[in-house]
């Protein structure tokens, strides 16, 4: 009997567990949806702007200061992790990248708990730390951009990269390093620009001089909003594997439950067979 009320017990707490996991799943699919929507539909923005500048680009004569190479020893390495936990390998995959990296001289800014306590442990250099959910996303891209820029134009760093869980689909996010500083145009044609006549209002060099730092924080921005994805889809899928895996053993223990129930009537059943034959 006592196998019987230990079983029954652990049958409840695991019941009451998966209630729990399927409502933080619920929650996560809502947030989840919200998330890869505002990064789905900001990507053509980014994607198009740096076409814009690449074009820009090639008719400036002037070099502006965020598209050169500076002299400094020192690197940025922008970290966007999660506050908590529950979403799976999504952190630890970011941490083994950096790992792996073997990067020097590196100075971190972190967003996330998770993030500034690896940082922390690894005893290495951080310059700024935030929670992911102490701004808003664009708040804390025009925060990120003012650190990195500022270091980069004082000369204090000559490379300030971001990385970041990358939103490819619900169930993939891959940790990802991305160059913010100096300026490199990426190669995502989207319109072929070649053959057309564009005129420019004003300057080249004042267009480049007004749109460099704002694509600074449109893609830090992007990345912003990919980690929020990737961190909704990532909790989301974890906490539906947790309910099924109660669910799942919900089964196994009803069924062990419901043989030592058997056994345990059998026996009862044997005894009193065996007492009314030995006072027959």
């Amino acid at each position: 009997m006592a196998q019987i009320r230990e079983i029954k017990r652990r049958i409840k707490s695991i019941n009451n567990t998966s209630k729990v996991t399927h409502a933080m799943e619920l929650v996560s699919a809502s947030k989840m949806r919200k998330s890869q929507e505002q990064a789905l539909s900001s990507r053509p923005y980014t994607n198009t702007l740096n076409d814009i500048l690449k074009e820009v680009k090639t008719r400036s004569d002037s070099s502006h200061e965020l598209l050169t190479q500076n002299d400094s020893q020192n690197q940025m390495i922008i970290i966007l992790s999660s506050d908590r936990g529950l979403v799976g390998g999504l952190n630890m995959n970011i941490f083994r990248e950096i790992a792996k990296s073997e990067l020097k001289n590196i100075q971190f800014v972190v967003v996330g708990k998770k993030g500034i306590n690896f940082i922390s442990k690894s005893h290495s250099e951080m310059l700024a730390s935030f929670h992911s959910d102490e701004q808003s996303p664009l708040e804390l891209a025009r925060t990120l951009t003012k650190i990195a820029t500022d270091a980069y134009k004082s000369g204090a760093v000559s490379k300030v990269q971001v990385i970041f869980p990358d939103f490819q689909s619900t169930i993939r996010q891959v940790p990802t390093f991305t160059q913010v500083l100096p300026i490199e145009l990426e190669e995502i044609k989207q319109e072929d620009l070649s053959q057309t006549e564009i005129l420019f209002e004003p300057t080249p060099d004042q267009i480049l001089e007004n749109l460099l730092p704002h694509y600074v924080l449109t893609k830090i921005y992007q990345t912003v909003l990919e980690a929020k994805a990737s961190e909704h889809s990532a909790r989301m899928v974890a906490m539906k594997n947790a309910t099924d895996a109660a669910k799942d053993l919900v089964e196994d223990l009803t069924l062990t439950y419901n043989q030592a129930r058997q056994e345990a009537i059998t026996k009862e059943l044997l005894d009193i067979v065996t007492a009314q034959s030995a006072f027959s």
